[in-house]
């Protein structure tokens, strides 16, 4: 009597198959993910510059026109990275005067598949003295 030992090639077949078929669905949902968890190190950067700003305008008339700089004296840039934490964005301030400035994170490394959420914004006025953030799906 003969006893089969192993795994037919079609029960191979079916078991690459339906791995395939699961790595299919898993990656793309993976990806997004990573994507999102991404994004919250530019949020978080960028929320860290919008207090900054707002602790040198206590001090000063006007906001801060740049990042990186050693300390809070008028007319110096505010003591924050230009790199997020992560390095998955780089920061910038634009349009800062009295009443208002924009606060910018453009993508940068493999964050720049993120297409839809690039770039996050910040923009503080006297119309959105909270700041009204974009794209606004993104946050």
């Amino acid at each position: 009597m003969k006893i089969n030992r192993g795994f037919s090639l079609i029960e191979l077949m079916v078991v690459v198959a339906i791995i395939g078929i699961i790595a299919g669905i898993a990656y793309p949902s993976f990806s997004d993910s990573a994507k999102k968890a991404r994004r919250s190190d530019g949020k978080t950067a960028m929320l860290s510059v919008l207090l900054a700003q707002k602790k040198y305008r206590g001090n000063c008339p006007s906001y801060a026109t740049a990042i990186g700089g050693s300390g809070y004296k008028c007319g110096a840039a505010i003591p924050v990275s230009a790199d997020t934490e992560n390095g998955y964005y780089k920061l910038s301030v634009s349009g800062a005067n009295a009443n208002s400035f924009t606060i910018t994170a453009t993508a940068q490394g493999t964050q720049t598949s993120d297409t839809d959420c690039t770039p996050l914004k910040i923009e503080v006025s006297p119309t959105y003295p909270k700041g009204n953030k974009t794209p606004a799906s993104c946050w």
